[in-house]
């Protein structure tokens, strides 16, 4: 018999979203799944659909919690999960038919830890972002921890990716926090000899104004800020070969939260990002000719502005962010923004 997957998806006021991503999940074509719901304490209807949408499927679990944020509802996911491999969707997003027999061939094949696929970028119900090139390539860890630092063919996300179990036996996502797959991606990539990925879509990911990203306070980027330092100083001299693009990682960053706070306001992050910024500027002065080869036009041009005058650039980095975020709803640009 094949392996069993159990595939953990929180809850949390998505009415309108989980009918599609729970059907999504009951049609995959690997039919040896352990579908574990976690209501995590939702206000709006999610919770009764939850026990509406298990009488549909056998494989369906359901839990109820007091809300307690993404992590701590993966967290209980997995304290019952019973599955060899473990998978994360996100109830506002949806998968294609053949995502987990796709992830468990990929991992199988290659006797990886991790296998990964590639996903649609949406906004609106429209796709903005792709990568699509079919290409498989098996990483060694240290491989993968530099292109998960890079960010642009492996991404932080726990959603397009297939876990072995042991993987999470000694650890948990962070809870009380945003921007937990950050925190956890990058251990779970440590404990790994071999990551297969596939740039193959697989997922449907929904970008939403009202999301923990879409919705623009200062806590969610308090935490961002807080999550990118303790992870460059979790690496910093760990591994010497991959140090450039903890850099790398470190700076791009930074150059987005400085979009995102001058773009809107967020005094009280400014005056968090300001002490943040010491080592950035460390970090421009160590590696700034190999870190501008690596950006693109855009973040090049917020990094200029931003070590020629970061106070003064304030009004250009903003226009130059509501100019390309409209391009990239209108999918001529795919920068994560």
């Amino acid at each position: 018999m094949s392996d069993l997957i159990s595939i953990i998806i929180p809850v949390y006021n998505v009415e309108k979203y989980l009918e599609r991503c729970v059907k999504s999940v009951i049609n995959q074509t690997y039919k040896n799944l352990e579908i574990i719901l976690v209501d995590d304490g939702a206000k709006d209807n999610s919770g009764k659909m939850c026990d509406e949408l298990s009488k549909l499927d056998s494989r369906i679990k359901v839990i109820h919690k007091e809300n307690g944020g993404l992590s701590d509802a993966r967290n209980f996911g997995l304290k019952i999960a019973t599955g060899d491999y473990i998978g994360f969707v996100d109830s506002d997003d949806y998968i294609a038919d053949d995502m987990y027999e796709t992830l468990y061939h990929t991992i199988k094949n290659n006797n990886a830890d991790i296998s990964i696929v590639s996903f649609y970028e949406m906004y609106k119900e429209k796709v903005i972002g792709v990568r699509d090139s079919g290409n498989l390539e098996i990483l060694s860890k240290q491989e993968a921890m530099k292109e998960l630092l890079i960010d642009t063919k492996i991404q932080s996300y726990a959603w397009n990716k297939l876990f072995k179990k042991e993987l999470f036996n000694d650890l948990k996502f962070p809870t009380g926090k945003n921007f937990e797959d950050i925190a956890t991606t990058l251990l779970l990539f440590e404990k790994c000899d071999r990551v297969a990925l596939l740039e193959k879509p697989k997922y449907y990911y929904l970008r939403r104004d009202d999301s923990i990203v879409g919705v623009r306070n200062s806590k969610t980027y308090t935490d961002y800020l807080e999550v990118i330092y303790d992870k460059y100083m979790y690496l910093k001299g760990k591994y010497p070969e991959i140090e450039l693009y903890n850099a790398y990682n470190y700076v791009i960053n930074m150059i987005w939260v400085y979009t995102i706070i001058v773009t809107f306001d967020l005094d009280e992050v400014y005056r968090e990002f300001e002490k943040k910024y010491e080592l950035f500027e460390d970090l421009v002065n160590e590696y700034q000719d190999e870190i501008v080869k690596m950006l693109d036009t855009y973040n090049k041009a917020v990094f200029y502005m931003m070590i020629l005058n970061k106070d003064l650039s304030k009004d250009a980095v903003k226009q130059l962010y509501v100019t390309y975020k409209e391009k990239r709803n209108n999918g001529e640009f795919s920068l994560q923004i």
